[in-house]
């Protein structure tokens, strides 16, 4: 009876279980930008996110696109997911990407930080 009103979840892809099991994690905001935009743009080109302009986080908290890494030690395997966020409060997802190194050292520049 009182799983009637539980919520089913859709079952994870392997490639978010993957990711979401790396041990390390980074995360950046860039300008707000529509989600629908973001999806169709990585879905392209996934360079595309060097296009976004870096935020200060405690200058925007009302609304920006959140950028979270996952990676191992070694950066052999990286996973990138970008979130709208309003007031701290996410708003929709885009899926996992799987990136190289060069490209999250690139990302990570724009926010004078190194890997």
């Amino acid at each position: 009876m009182f799983g009637l009103f539980k919520r089913s979840k859709a079952g994870k892809t392997e490639e978010e279980k993957r990711a979401e099991s790396m041990p390390l994690t980074k995360k950046v905001q860039f300008d707000p930008v529509p989600l629908e935009n973001v999806k169709s743009e990585l879905d392209a080109d996934l360079r595309a996110v060097l296009r976004y302009s870096p935020v200060n986080y405690y200058a925007t908290k009302d609304s920006y696109l959140l950028c979270v890494f996952y990676y191992n030690e070694d950066h052999s395997e990286i996973y990138m997911r970008l979130e709208y966020c309003v007031n701290d409060s996410s708003k929709g997802k885009t899926r996992f990407y799987s990136l190289d190194r060069e490209l999250m050292r690139d990302i990570l520049r724009k926010f004078g930080q190194s890997i």
